[in-house]
């Protein structure tokens, strides 16, 4: 993961914002690219490894792009925190549908990593559900990264390692626990 972050306000010539836009897209460095009103047209959220690596893809890659006119970099220096608060997770929790409240519940009665057959196996039972396979935990999956990610700019809740499995990110599993053992009781 990439762990300096900078925006970039871009100026674009006339007639080539959908081509600069296009361009900027397509490069792995940079997370999103959006047409903006003010006094620049596109604003690119661009990623590197560290300051260096970051500025020279900058410098050589997004101000080499054909119609970008001139740039203005803001550099991240404070990034927003990836930890979760006790109140973000409840709201996270109350968010979640059936499956993936089943899925959290499982993961903290366990309290230990489960291997996919077993995670399915245990889903299966909670949702009374025969069908439920290895294509639903994966969608089951993506939307609880997905959200936390995206919608909460968090880190994983639910974290996989290749020998040992899904378990709960061991920071947040008590509290976890805590709250859906208070949803039980309301």
């Amino acid at each position: 993961m990439y762990k300096k972050k900078a925006y970039v306000l871009i100026k674009v010539a006339a007639g080539k914002l959908d081509t600069v836009m296009r361009t900027l897209s397509n490069m792995p460095q940079v997370d999103s690219v959006e047409g903006v009103s003010g006094h620049c047209d596109v604003v690119a959220v661009v990623r590197g490894p560290d300051l260096e690596t970051l500025q020279n893809t900058i410098l050589s890659t997004i101000r080499g792009v054909d119609g970008i006119e001139s740039t203005e970099t803001w550099i991240v220096m404070v990034p927003q925190p990836e930890s979760w608060t006790e109140k973000e997770l409840k709201r996270y929790i109350s968010q979640c549908d059936k499956t993936e409240i089943a899925m959290l519940k499982i993961l903290a009665e366990k309290g230990r990593p489960m291997l996919i057959p077993e995670l399915i196996n245990e889903l299966s039972k909670s949702l009374d559900d025969e069908t439920y396979d290895i294509h639903q935990l994966t969608i089951t999956l993506a939307s609880i990264t997905r959200r936390a990610k995206d919608e909460f700019r968090r880190e994983e809740l639910v974290v996989f390692d290749n020998d040992m499995g899904y378990f709960l990110n061991e920071e947040y599993s008590d509290l976890i626990k805590s709250i859906l053992e208070n949803q039980n009781s309301t």
